[in-house]
């Protein structure tokens, strides 16, 4: 009791259990990985289900793995994220499962601006992911009779659903909620959710398990109120004291219908203690209800205070607890006078308070979620000030139709027809709403990473100014200084003269250049029907640079590990300039990158091509040649760009092969430089003596792809370019590699440590080492 009298005590309790929590997951989440295994591979894995995701064209499933081995002779203990295409037999939770797999290990993000699951994920216990054969899959032992139960009650659902609703997806919509079926989600939905600001809506979230809380009691309660008539000894006891405790069965039997989601389980705890407080005729206090939801889950699953969904939720429920009243005494509008004799008055000074409510909880949300939300997603939502102002009571009855079409569909699934027509097409009102809002002006707004100082200082203000009171309140000016701090720090900071990112995309080439505030983009990597590296990786590190528009877009040539990623990339980032090689306009990768590049001046380059400004730095063509007659492949007739800054000089030549780089030598020009990317990411055909010995660089740098399957970079290249005592970095092991010059040295940053390079290396200036 002393300690409740204190401020703050809540949040040092709640934060001691965070800590708690974060270190238990290690213990929670450690894997036993056999040592032949650790690198991945081909592998045959028996374990259990634990989750099984279907999208329109894959099936994804979550396997806990606790044995592996040409036979699974060998004892372990992982997880495993999976995925196959093609015909499988119905998967449910809780089978054991025997298949073989191609293991890829979990690994950091490797560029700026990337997000990063890997940690979240390890604490989890996921080791690796991978694809299997649906041939090589074999099910050991049925799931438990109740998961089939479930499974068929929501495939049911599904059909029930999909039967009613106007559009497909209205239907999915409904399905998140009801069910907690979000994979089948696209992903231009989910953006727009996030965009409007109601992304919330998409997870089984404390919004909706406190709804069906709120609208189960009521119901209840009128149920009981009306039985008390026909039984007078029923009248001596408060209905609610009935009700409250009939209610929690129906909250949890909701929360596991939809899967037992984090943030859900944490609402149903309070919803609990809330409910069974009313029971014992005792108002809960919303932070002791919080923080017996945070011990639950740091008892039960302690990995989950890593969950970004879970923690958006508490930061949530923080907000609405102690901000929004602090907002709201801020707001020079008085309460309304329930004195007030006329009703129309008082109805709508009633309106009023309710949407000036409502606009602080949203504001407070929105702050308080701030520093975790830019880190996360580099923006944050203008638009859901508004928007949960108009959606909030369309997503309290859409909570209603979704638990209660779905219990009535357990019952009786003819009389739960009407609650999922009304729940389609409200599903279906919310959508239309969502996609007005997402595609409002300035609805969001780009925002750099807060850093952990701005972070503590931006929580500290906030804290001081929603608990403190007279003086303490100054401290709340805190929030907006280290707004300023995140905003401002990245300008004010000296910029290099030039900056070259050699970005890891896999298997191909991707490279922003920067210079006094003019930006290039050379290649964007891609493989056919592989992840898109151009929304991956491109366009978030432009956004985490805050390059909003291109002066330069390059392609070097039009093969797919070069041109996807630039097309995607170029769909959202627009350019001035779009340079393409001789020739090559007409082919279909070049057509599609035209028409990204739309309102783009287009040209296509070869050899003599006037030298390009980029800031302080500048560009010169020199490939591919005038005369291409004897050049067969597009490898050879990429656009090869020489990059000089003072006295650095930085070759780029695409993938250019023997022949390319022949015609290369035959420019007497090309001397000696500080950096090369190396052509053709270092295969057998390329980086030929005599082209090493003509340029001996300081610094190769190899874009290639972890595990490729083309062995690149070839042992016998990259001894080449060391026995000439030239310093080699490769993408797949140092992640983005950054280039920083003053005209005078030249700097180059791995992204992520290594065991031989721990370090920024430095070089000396050009004429330094020239022979």
């Amino acid at each position: 009791m002393a300690l409740a009298r204190l401020p703050g005590a809540h949040l040092g309790v709640l934060g001691a259990l965070a800590l708690t929590g974060a270190g238990l997951a290690s213990l929670e989440a450690g894997a036993d990985v056999p040592p032949g295994l650790r690198e991945g591979g081909r592998a045959v894995l028996e374990g259990e289900v634990e989750r099984v995701e279907l999208t329109a064209d894959s099936t994804r499933l979550l396997l806990a793995v606790v044995r592996v081995g040409p036979r699974a002779e060998t004892p372990a203990r992982f997880r495993a994220l999976l995925s196959a295409r093609g015909t499988l037999p119905p998967l449910l939770p809780g089978q054991r499962l025997r298949l073989e797999a191609r293991l890829r290990p979990l690994e950091p993000a490797a560029n700026p601006g990337e997000k990063d699951f890997s940690a979240k994920r390890w604490r989890q216990g996921m080791a690796f992911t991978g694809g299997f054969e649906p041939a090589r899959l074999l099910v050991l032992s049925p799931a438990p009779r109740w998961r089939e139960a479930l499974v068929r009650l929501q495939e049911g659902l599904a059909r029930a659903v999909h039967a009613v609703a106007p559009s497909p997806d209205a239907a999915t919509l409904f399905l998140t909620l009801a069910a907690g079926q979000r994979a089948a989600l696209d992903d231009a939905l989910e953006e727009d959710f996030s965009r409007s600001g109601l992304a919330h809506v998409l997870s089984v979230s404390g919004l909706h398990v406190a709804a069906l809380a709120l609208m189960t009691l009521a119901l209840l309660r009128g149920l009981f109120v009306r039985a008390s008539g026909a039984l007078p000894a029923a009248r001596r006891v408060d209905a609610r004291r009935l009700a409250a405790p009939a209610a929690i069965p129906f909250v949890w039997a909701y929360v596991v219908f939809t899967g037992n989601q984090p943030p859900a389980v944490r609402s149903a705890v309070m919803a609990t203690v809330v409910l069974l407080g009313l029971t014992l005729w005792r108002r809960a206090d919303g932070l002791n209800s919080l923080a017996a939801a945070a011990a639950l889950l740091v008892v039960c699953t302690p990995s989950s205070v890593a969950d970004l969904s879970l923690q958006l939720s508490f930061l949530a429920v923080f907000s609405l607890l102690l901000l929004t009243p602090a907002l709201r005494e801020a707001v020079p509008l008085p309460p309304p006078d329930p004195r007030e004799p006329h009703r129309l008055r008082r109805l709508l000074a009633s309106t009023r308070e309710t949407v000036l409510e409502t606009f602080c909880a949203s504001a407070a949300v929105t702050v308080a979620s701030l520093p975790l939300v830019a880190g996360t997603f580099g923006r944050a939502s203008l638009a859901g000030l508004v928007s949960n102002i108009v959606c909030l009571p369309l997503c309290g009855l859409l909570t209603g139709f979704a638990a209660g079409g779905a219990a009535l569909f357990v019952a009786a699934p003819v009389l739960a027809t009407p609650l999922l027509w009304g729940g389609a097409w409200a599903s279906q009102v919310l959508l239309w709403l969502t996609r007005f809002f997402a595609h409002v002006p300035l609805a969001t707004v780009e925002l750099p990473s807060f850093g952990t100082a701005a972070s503590l200082l931006y929580g500290v203000g906030l804290a001081c100014w929603a608990l403190g009171e007279r003086s303490w309140r100054l401290g709340g000016l805190l929030v907006p200084a280290s707004l300023g701090l995140a905003l401002l720090l990245p300008r004010v900071l000296p910029e290099p003269g030039l900056r070259i990112t050699f970005l890891s995309v896999g298997q191909g080439d991707a490279m922003v250049l920067s210079s006094a505030g003019h930006h290039a983009l050379l290649d964007g990597g891609g493989v056919p029907g592989g992840a898109d590296p151009g929304q991956r990786v491109v366009v978030p590190f432009l956004r985490a640079s805050r390059i909003e528009r291109l002066d330069l877009a390059v392609l070097s040539h039009p093969h797919p590990d070069h041109a996807l990623g630039l097309i995607s990339a170029l769909q959202q980032v627009p350019t001035e300039r779009l340079w393409l090689p001789a020739d090559s306009a007409d082919g279909p990768l070049s057509r599609q990158l035209i028409a990204a590049a739309a309102g783009a001046h287009v040209e296509q380059v070869q050899r003599g091509h006037a030298p390009y400004a980029l800031g302080e730095a500048t560009l010169e063509v020199l490939g591919p040649p005038e005369d291409r007659l004897l050049l067969e492949g597009q490898n050879d007739t990429s656009v090869v760009l020489l990059v000089r800054h003072g006295d650095v000089t930085v070759l780029l030549p695409g993938d250019v092969e023997e022949a390319g780089e022949e015609a290369l030598l035959e420019d007497g020009a090309l001397g000696p430089v500080a950096v090369l990317k190396a052509p053709h990411h270092g295969s057998r055909t390329s980086s030929t003596e005599g082209l090493l010995a003509r340029l001996r660089p300081r610094f190769a740098i190899f874009c290639v792809g972890r595990r490729n399957r083309f062995g690149f970079p070839h042992p016998e290249v990259e001894a080449r370019y060391r026995a000439l005592g030239t310093e080699c970095l490769r993408t797949d092991l140092h992640g983005a590699i950054t280039l920083e010059s003053d005209g005078h040295d030249v700097r180059l940053s791995p992204f992520l440590p290594s065991s031989t390079r721990d370090e920024d290396v430095v070089a000396p200036a050009l004429s330094h080492h020239q022979p």
